[in-house]
């Protein structure tokens, strides 16, 4: 039996920032872990690291939830996200999914958990991969509301490796005073290019190099981050 073309079997991977647009195939299991470092924090200007992992299962075709954790300079805590791919490219020219995520921190506010509406978009132009990411969280028992924007654009090299580059801009919209307007010191900016590599056909390792900007802070610094997936079945 024929596998699914490269393109589509790079698209249904999360990037380093961003949610793949399209669910694996019914029954996967993969493990997802990432990692890295930041120069420039928000609390005092020194440098922060994190590492997260994440336990996908597709238990029917379209359909997928995974469990994860995560640790970042003394915070920690689960998160959990569903998703289901309405639209896929091979018959409706795009791939589009909806989801919903858990988080046991807030953007804003550390101590209240958050809900993300997940909207995400993506189609491969012959080489070209495009994805795109709408992200709306509300903080559970505050009045915090963010706003999100995620992008990857990425150009694939023969079947096993794609560079290219990921965006993520994250900014508070609502507090206890009403809305407002986004403003760069209460913005989040993470950007810079990054490269896929498929090593084998269940291992893929991907790394970003280039500037974060934290929430909280008006100066930016160099990040660098790396994920490693594997799919178990």
């Amino acid at each position: 039996m024929l596998g699914r073309p490269v393109a589509a079997q790079m698209m249904d991977v999360d990037g380093l920032l961003t949610d793949a647009a399209a669910i694996p195939r019914a029954g996967t299991v993969r493990v997802f872990g990432s990692g890295g470092g930041q120069s420039t924090s928000a609390d005092a200007g020194g440098a922060v690291g994190s590492v997260a992992g994440t336990l996908l299962w597709v238990p029917f075709q379209s359909f997928g939830g995974d469990l994860g954790a995560y640790y970042q300079t003394g915070r920690s805590g689960p998160a959990v996200r569903l998703r289901y791919q309405l639209l896929g490219q091979d018959w409706a020219g795009i791939d589009l999914s909806l989801g919903a995520r858990y988080k046991s921190e807030g953007f804003t506010d550390y101590g209240h958990g958050e809900v993300e509406s997940i909207l995400a978009l993506g189609r491969s132009f012959g080489r070209l991969d495009v994805v795109a990411n709408l992200v709306w969280g509300v903080e559970i028992n505050d009045p915090g509301m963010d706003a999100e924007l995620k992008t990857l654009i990425g150009w694939r090299f023969g079947d096993n490796i794609r560079l290219g580059g990921e965006v993520r801009i994250q900014t508070e919209v609502h507090d206890e005073e009403g809305w407002k307007a986004p403003a760069m010191v209460s913005t989040d900016l993470i950007a810079g290019p990054t490269a896929f590599w498929r090593v084998v056909r269940p291992l893929t390792l991907q790394v970003l190099a280039g500037i974060g900007k934290p929430a909280g802070s008006t100066s930016a610094g160099f990040i660098a981050l790396a994920g490693l997936s594997v799919d178990l079945n």
